[in-house]
């Protein structure tokens, strides 16, 4: 199957009190150039849904605690969250991307979190951890042991803190990362590893293609 053609799309809302600005949110995500092609629907809605609902949850509580900031110092600054992805993989009937998604909630600066979307293409359903590997396999228990073989400094994070939904492909391989403070300081930024696609897993995206039909 050929790469698919992308172009940028956001999901945006402001929230106010009165004339004040409280949370902005602006979440950028991928569609198909053709985007208005039954073709590609599923997919489309997929991509945009997940934007909304990415949204949705972080500004879960926000517009209360902006609000509850302006009412104490009426200079605050407006809340905000904004979010722009990468496409990490697009062939094989796969599409796989990240977003990186700025909080700002008062205080002297913000910080970045990750979220992980791989989709299949012809069904856009959305593809997940437990079926990168063969069923008789505890998906989430080998990408562990593999992350503590390769970190052994910092073994007891990686398995208190490994989230299955936060990978996705790469042509060298599953891309894992983890959050801000959780095995390192955040101003490394976000701890990224790579496991090498295996005939045991992760299966390869060109393998998980043919199996997507």
């Amino acid at each position: 199957m050929d790469k698919l053609e992308l172009v940028s799309d956001h999901f945006s809302k402001d929230y106010k009190a009165a004339e004040d600005m409280l949370l902005q949110i602006s979440i950028h995500y991928p569609q198909t150039l053709d985007h208005q092609d039954s073709t590609h629907a599923a997919l489309n809605h997929c991509m945009r849904q997940t934007a909304e609902n990415l949204a949705a949850a972080l500004s879960q509580g926000m517009e209360q605690e902006a609000r509850a900031a302006l009412n104490m110092l009426p200079e605050a600054l407006p809340y905000q969250v904004s979010g722009t992805y990468t496409a990490t993989y697009n062939d094989h009937g796969i599409l796989s991307f990240f977003t990186d998604v700025f909080l700002y909630a008062g205080g002297v600066r913000g910080i970045t979190y990750r979220y992980g979307s791989s989709v299949r293409v012809r069904s856009g359903t959305p593809l997940f951890l437990t079926e990168l590997f063969p069923a008789e396999v505890d998906a989430a228990r080998a990408v562990v042991e593999f992350l503590t073989a390769q970190n052994p400094e910092i073994q007891s994070g990686i398995a208190a803190h490994f989230a299955p939904e936060n990978i996705y492909f790469t042509e060298q391989g599953l891309a894992v990362f983890y959050q801000p403070h959780t095995i390192a300081p955040p101003a490394g930024g976000i701890p990224v590893f790579v496991m090498p696609y295996a005939e045991g897993g992760p299966f390869s995206p060109e393998v998980l293609g043919s199996l997507c039909g």
